[in-house]
C-alpha cells in the first residue's frame, strides 16, 4: 500500500527530464534547427517519458506527481509558461502509457 505513494524515483526522473528539455531547447536555438528537426528531438523526449511510465507501471498518483515535478523543474529553468503547457499537453495527448 505504501508503495502507491513512493515518488522519490519519479521526482528524480522528472528532474532529469527538465534538465534534458532545457539542454535540447538550447541546442535547437544554437544550431538553428528547422521546426521539423526540433519536433523530432522533442518527440524522442516524449517517448522517453512514455517508456519510463510503462516500465515502472506508474499509477495515477505517481503520474500526476511526475507531471507536476516536470512543470516545476521547467519553470525553475526559466522556460515560458506557454512552452511548458505545450510540452505537457503533447505528453498528455500522447496518452502517457495508458496500456
Amino acid at each position: 500500500m505504501l508503495g502507491f505513494f513512493r515518488t522519490t524515483e519519479v521526482f528524480v526522473f522528472a528532474g532529469s527530464i527538465a534538465d534534458e528539455y532545457d539542454r535540447l531547447r538550447r541546442s535547437v536555438a544554437l544550431r538553428r534547427d528547422t521546426p521539423e528537426k526540433r519536433q523530432q528531438k522533442f518527440e524522442k523526449l516524449l517517448e522517453k517519458i512514455d517508456a519510463y511510465s510503462r516500465e515502472n507501471k506508474l499509477n495515477f498518483y505517481k503520474k500526476s506527481k511526475m507531471l507536476f515535478a516536470i512543470k516545476q523543474g521547467l519553470a525553475t529553468k526559466g522556460i515560458s509558461e506557454t512552452d511548458i503547457d505545450g510540452f505537457l499537453n503533447q505528453l498528455l495527448a500522447k496518452g502517457l502509457a495508458r496500456r
